[in-house]
């Protein structure tokens, strides 16, 4: 401990042995990112090194009266010189963007016969923000006029943020559509391959409206036909909804990785990682990633693109040193919940703690 510390407090410590030392208790200044600093007590003595909060001797940083950075369990690192992959050209600000793939429109299942249900009541709060989206999908070219034989009856969702989603009930479609192989990976395996990784730095990229930027050929669109004051629309690209979406545009999404010889990565649907021992081998992987997608023809919003970073969060789960750990709105969300005592509260707390 630099003799230049002077100590504020004295406190009586109790070893395993039972027997105890005099020691100081002083503030220093700590962080846990090596950017934002704050004061937090250390402990220590002439007999004795200093003891800081477990919390910090995990992946903090201390920093000594003369300025120098101290770094425990790591060596340090100067945070503030890894560029954020999100600084890269050609990322979105726009929070609608979606793209358009530069391929041919997809040849989809069509349904065995003819669905047609009708349109039943929506929840009258997303009535002014559902046509506002009708009328930027049709501008984008997303969604057309048409007459088919098929309807399928909104379903609005308002998603977390409070914003709402354009989905058809699709379920009625989805009885009569023939099947497909399943492509998609099992969450759970990627999550054990990931933890096999034992990476120290991650990056994240989530393709923006992925199943929009995905065309699909004249001939597949008219049995995704619904209606909207008085109006038949269908998609011109891939809906949110039909049951083969998500294996289709992992798929897409994957051709277009294999085809622009993508570095190492994992890959569920729209949502992508890579991984690394140091931050510069992260961005070089992170941005060989961002420019396949985007010559592809996919957007990408840059408040969707994270790292490099020594934590992230992926599929929901918080990954650090090649570890699942508990994003803190999680136990945040324990924290709060009373015991339950009824049918929807044990479900509401089932769907908190189910998966851990």
């Amino acid at each position: 401990m630099p003799s230049s510390y002077e100590g504020v407090e004295p406190i009586s410590i109790s070893g395993v042995t039972g027997g105890s030392q005099q020691l100081t208790l002083l503030e220093a200044e700590v962080s846990l990112t090596g950017n934002e600093w704050q004061k937090h007590p250390i402990v220590t003595g002439p007999e004795a090194p200093c003891i800081l909060g477990i919390d910090y001797l995990r992946k903090g940083h201390f920093k000594d009266p003369k300025g120098y950075r101290w770094a425990f369990g790591r060596a340090a690192l100067e945070a503030e010189e890894i560029e954020p992959l999100s600084s890269l050209p050609g990322l979105s600000e726009d929070p609608s963007v979606a793209g358009l793939l530069r391929a041919e429109e997809q040849l989809v299942p069509i349904a065995t016969t003819t669905v047609h249900r009708r349109q039943y009541r929506t929840n009258r709060d997303s009535l002014v923000p559902i046509h506002k989206l009708i009328r930027q999908l049709e501008g984008q070219g997303v969604i057309s006029r048409t007459h088919s034989p098929f309807n399928g009856p909104i379903w609005p969702v308002r998603k977390s943020n409070g914003e709402w989603r354009l989905t058809v009930d699709y379920r009625g479609l989805n009885e009569v559509t023939p099947p497909m192989s399943a492509a998609v990976p099992d969450m759970l395996e990627l999550q054990y391959e990931l933890e096999s990784k034992a990476a120290k730095w991650y990056a994240t990229n989530d393709i923006a409206n992925a199943f929009f930027s995905i065309p699909l050929a004249a001939e597949c669109r008219p049995q995704f036909a619904f209606p909207w004051r008085g109006i038949h629309y269908t998609w011109n690209r891939l809906p949110q909804g039909w049951k083969h979406s998500p294996t289709i545009c992992h798929g897409v999404i994957q051709t277009a990785l294999e085809k622009g010889e993508a570095p190492e990565h994992l890959q569920y649907i729209d949502d992508i990682i890579v991984w690394g021992n140091s931050a510069e081998e992260v961005s070089e992987k992170g941005k060989k990633i961002i420019q396949i997608l985007l010559k592809a023809g996919f957007a990408i919003k840059r408040s969707k693109v994270k790292g490099p970073a020594q934590e992230i969060q992926f599929l929901g789960i918080k990954w650090q040193d090649g570890r699942r750990q508990i994003p803190m709105d999680i136990i945040n969300k324990r924290a709060a919940m009373s015991p339950p005592t009824n049918k929807k509260e044990t479900q509401a707390f089932l769907g908190v703690v189910g998966f851990w």
